[in-house]
């Protein structure tokens, strides 16, 4: 019986474990011919608690590429995934104050309002805030205001509503690009009842970017009820510093760097 001798050796822990013995079939009360043998203990070479450790492993790693595929999908693309970080945020001392607003941000209890004419990295910090909660394991919404009006076009009642109450409930909601003077009066409508029900709820959460101020965008749009609603439910930071369509300036501390 040589097959007592068989012993293999973990390709990890380098223990040694010995074959196992499977008992063969009976049929009739009698074992049937061929059906007894001795294998290996080993799976893919590892012991059994170097494989569930190796399994588990794998399983963090197929976890983490399906985190990292959906937040792609919420983000809109992998070019925010890949850039829009804090990491690669453009320091200066002229948007430190909303660097330093929107890193430390809290969706359980603040709300943030950032505003500039050119392009210096309003949208950059909302989807970074974003990311951050959702790596947190909160929930989120990204939308502007046209996005928003399309998820509701066309739906029956109740479908419209499981939408708006999908916004007032995400821990964090990004309205990316606010105060556009083509916005419809259906548009303003539903974005009222949004913040309406999350300032109701006393949720915070609440990111929006714009290119203008509240008082601006009243009076772009001739109509200050949500413009004033913002302005009572958000602190309000104008971003200013270097257009980040432009190469880096020599003014730039740097990415991430605040001193």
């Amino acid at each position: 019986m040589t097959a007592f001798l068989k012993i293999d050796r973990c390709k990890a822990c380098c223990q040694e474990i010995p074959w196992e013995w499977l008992p063969p079939v009976l049929l009739g009360g009698r074992p049937v011919a061929g059906t007894g043998v001795w294998r290996s203990a080993l799976m893919d070479r590892l012991c059994s608690g170097c494989w569930e450790r190796a399994e588990a492993e794998r399983e963090g790693l197929r976890r983490s590429a399906r985190q990292r595929d959906r937040l792609i999908e919420l983000l809109g693309g992998i070019k925010p995934y890949r850039e829009f970080t804090f990491e690669r945020f453009r320091v200066c001392v002229s948007n430190r104050q909303a660097f330093e607003a929107a890193k430390g941000f809290d969706p359980s209890r603040e709300n943030l309002y950032l505003w500039a004419a050119g392009r210096v990295g309003k949208t950059h910090l909302g989807i970074a805030i974003a990311r951050a909660c959702f790596e947190r394991g909160g929930t989120i919404k990204l939308a502007t205001p046209t996005q928003l009006v399309r998820q509701l076009r066309m739906k029956p009642p109740e479908e419209e509503q499981q939408v708006i109450d999908a916004f007032v409930r995400s821990e964090m909601f990004l309205l990316d690009d606010y105060g556009r003077a083509n916005d419809t009066p259906y548009a303003r409508l539903v974005l009222q009842e949004i913040l309406d029900a999350r300032d109701f709820q006393d949720r915070g959460g609440l990111i929006v970017t714009s290119r203008y101020s509240p008082n601006a965008v009243a009076h772009r749009l001739n109509d200050d009820a949500i413009p004033a609603r913002l302005a009572a439910m958000c602190r309000v930071i104008e971003i200013k510093g270097p257009d980040f369509r432009a190469p880096r300036p020599p003014a730039c501390l740097g990415s991430g760097s605040i001193s």
